[in-house]
Order: structure tokens, then C-alpha cells, then sequence
């Protein structure tokens, strides 16, 4: 937790003070004060980490110790030689088209109301996306992991978050094509502003997938292997 949260923030203050240094130097009215990113950086590894440190403690000790559903080998068993389309990175790389491919439209949208300073009312309609995202998601995910274990491998924890969190690099990759296309920005800053700000929505975004993602197939996991009755 200590990990994923310095890192997450790592990159999300790194990108904005990066961001902001160009601004100052376009003396742009965006830019914001020095002394404001430094209090910024204070309270990252002043409050934010404290605070994670000490809620990692508290939930594992409310949690307490791993339960399986069913009893483990302490040793890892060699996994099996198996078709490509099979393998853990293409069900990663692959995970997050379908899920991709239920936003896409409502993508374009929500771009056309940050970078064309269109209004965009109709969160109905978002929320119902959204839904359908998570839907798409679990699905699509659950079926990988599926595929994965009866192919007798059991390394499902990372694939299952990655397969859904890659739906955050296609949408980076519609932020390029929407860049080039859609947009008439120029210049340095301009562009600059444009992939760094599309960086961290992309990561936000997988990662809010890969939770989705990681925690339905836990779900199944448990549930599959807990009838599974070993004498």
C-alpha cells in the first residue's frame, strides 16, 4: 500500500510540477507559485505517507492472516507449456479492449467538454456508462482468469489487475489519436499540458479498472475453490 500510494502520487506531483515549470516559464496564468508546489510536496510525504503507513497497520492487523479457501502447496508447482494466447501478457495486453470499446464514445465527449470548452450535462448518461464499464470489466476479466488457471497457471493476483487495468493505456492511445485529430493545440506548452494531464487521467483510469477487475476475480477465485473438496 505504502508502495502503489508513493508511487501513484510520485508520479501525479512529478507530472504536475513538470507541468508547472513549463508554465512558468511561458509565464502562463495556469502556472502556480513556487512555494505552493513545495507545500505540496510537504504535505505528500508529511500527511499522506503517515496517514498510509498507519492505515496499512491498522487493516492488517484487522484483517489478520491470509484464510485460502482451500489448502495450498508450499511449493510452487511448474507451470505448463501452453498456446501464446494463453499467456499472462496477452491476456493483459488483450484485457482491455472490450472494456475500451463500451466507453470509447462517452470518451469522446468527456475530452470535447475538457480540451473544446463544451459543457458536458448528460452525467445520466455517464453513470450508466460507467456501469457498464464495470460490468464489461468484471466479465472480461473473470473469463481471462478462467482461461488462466484451467491452463494450470496459477499466477492470476497480477494478471487479473493488469489485464483490466490495460483498458487505461487504450485510452491513452484514443487521447493520441483525439490529439491529433480533434484538437488544434500547437507549441510546447500546449502539448505538453495536453499528454501530461491525459497521462494521469489514463492512470487513474486503469488503475480504478484494475481494482474492479482484481477484486471480482477474487472473488470467483475464492468461490470456485472453495467447493473444491480435498480429502
Amino acid at each position: 500500500a505504502v508502495v502503489s500510494t508513493q508511487s501513484t502520487g510520485g508520479l501525479v506531483c512529478s507530472t504536475s510540477f513538470f507541468v508547472n515549470f513549463i508554465a512558468i516559464s511561458y509565464h502562463s496564468a495556469k502556472a502556480i507559485p513556487f512555494t505552493s508546489m513545495i507545500a505540496i510536496a510537504a504535505i505528500c510525504l508529511f500527511i499522506v505517507l503517515p496517514l498510509t503507513m498507519i492505515g496499512t497497520s491498522f487493516g492488517k492487523n484487522i484483517s489478520g492472516t491470509l484464510d485460502p479457501p482451500c489448502r495450498i502447496n508450499p511449493v510452487p508447482r511448474q507451470i505448463p507449456e501452453k498456446r501464446w494466447f494463453m499467456e499472462p501478457r496477452f491476456i493483459a495486453f488483450a484485457g482491455g479492449v472490450l472494456p475500451f470499446g463500451s466507453v470509447f464514445i462517452e470518451m469522446y465527449f468527456i475530452f470535447t467538454s475538457f480540451w473544446a470548452y463544451k459543457i458536458y450535462y448528460v452525467y445520466g448518461f455517464m453513470l450508466l456508462v460507467y456501469g457498464i464499464l464495470a460490468i464489461v470489466t468484471i466479465c472480461v476479466t473473470i473469463v481471462a482468469i478462467y482461461f488462466l488457471l484451467n491452463s494450470e497457471d496459477y499466477r492470476w493476483q497480477w494478471t487479473s489487475f493488469i489485464s483490466a487495468a490495460s483498458t487505461g493505456f487504450y485510452i491513452y492511445i484514443y487521447a493520441i489519436y483525439y490529439f491529433i485529430f480533434k484538437t488544434k493545440m500547437y507549441g510546447l506548452f500546449q502539448t505538453v499540458f495536453y499528454f501530461a494531464n491525459m497521462l494521469v487521467f489514463s492512470i487513474g483510469f486503469a488503475i480504478m479498472c484494475g481494482t474492479i477487475g482484481y477484486l471480482a476475480c477474487r472473488l470467483f477465485v475464492y468461490k470456485i475453490y472453495g467447493t473444491v473438496k480435498i480429502d
